[in-house]
């Protein structure tokens, strides 16, 4: 099976645009990100089910983990 990774916002350029893709279980948030290319210092938090998860999270099968990117000003 499969869990699925949401960028929001900015961190949608890291993954061609695209609003949501498929990964597999069994790595933790921060070895996804590597996975993908996305920097894991340009995500804020990882949100699963409304609910802020570590980067150490391990994935399970069937997650939709929503990525929530920094915000930076002046």
């Amino acid at each position: 099976m499969s869990a699925t990774i949401r960028p929001i916002g900015m961190l949608k350029s890291y993954l061609g645009g695209q609003s949501e893709v498929a990964v597999e279980p069994g790595r933790t948030i921060r070895e996804t990100l590597e996975a993908l290319g996305i920097p894991s210092a340009v995500v804020a938090g990882a949100l699963l089910n409304d609910v802020l998860k570590s980067k150490d999270y391990c994935i399970r099968d069937g997650d939709v983990i929503k990525l929530i990117a920094v915000i930076g000003g002046g």
